[in-house]
């Protein structure tokens, strides 16, 4: 459960890390382009930081 845990962290980082990316990018260009990417980048990282909790406390 640690390993499922560490993967579900760095999955989350990884996707909280893809919506600031694609909301500064947004900001920089001052496009007001779909925000459809960015938005699920968010549900996933939320999902990810579930799971991380999850698993982390069904380790111990």
């Amino acid at each position: 459960m640690i390993v499922a845990a560490i993967i579900a962290l760095l999955l989350a980082l990884l996707f909280i890390g893809v919506f600031e990316w694609e909301r500064r990018d947004r900001k920089k260009t001052g496009s007001e382009e779909d925000k459809f990417f960015g938005n699920w980048a968010l549900v996933a990282f939320w999902a990810c930081a579930f799971f991380f909790v999850v698993f982390a406390l069904s380790a111990f």
